[in-house]
């Protein structure tokens, strides 16, 4: 019985990583879509997106159940994020815009901020560069 209870246990966490894994979806999307990002680039958040995602199912498996994959865990996976998108995602799309809205302004504050010093610098570079251009001033005055 206690088989059967532990299987029970792994079936009910792992439709609660199904919901959060629909969530992180969810949240992704939104933020992709207020970011406007390029085609080639979005590809490669896509990929980034899906290798974290994967990671984390992983990990959060082998705690659960010791990352025995059975057909009851990907129905529960995925049963999981079919309950997030029919029945959370209305619930939680205004929160989730919300932060994919603060993620965009934090991520384009930390770039400024990065870029910054680079910026000056280039200046500095470019403005040095242009004063060995400039001839030297005539001293014919003979």
């Amino acid at each position: 019985m206690s088989v059967l209870l532990g299987q029970i246990k792994a079936f009910f966490l792992t439709l609660i990583l199904g919901i959060f894994s629909g969530g992180i979806f969810h949240y992704y999307q939104l933020t992709v879509r207020k970011a406007r990002i390029g085609r080639y680039w979005l590809y490669l958040i896509d990929l980034i997106l899906w290798m974290v995602l994967l990671l984390i199912v992983f990990v959060f498996l082998l705690l659960i159940n010791g990352a025995e994959m059975r057909l009851y865990i990907l129905l529960a996976l995925a049963g999981g994020i079919a309950i997030y998108f029919h029945f959370l995602s209305r619930l939680m799309a205004a929160t989730l815009s919300q932060a994919a809205q603060g993620s965009l302004e934090f991520s384009s504050g930390l770039a400024r901020a990065l870029s910054r010093p680079f910026f000056h610098l280039f200046r500095y570079w470019k403005a040095q560069k242009d004063k060995r251009r400039t001839p030297p001033p005539d001293d014919s005055g003979d």
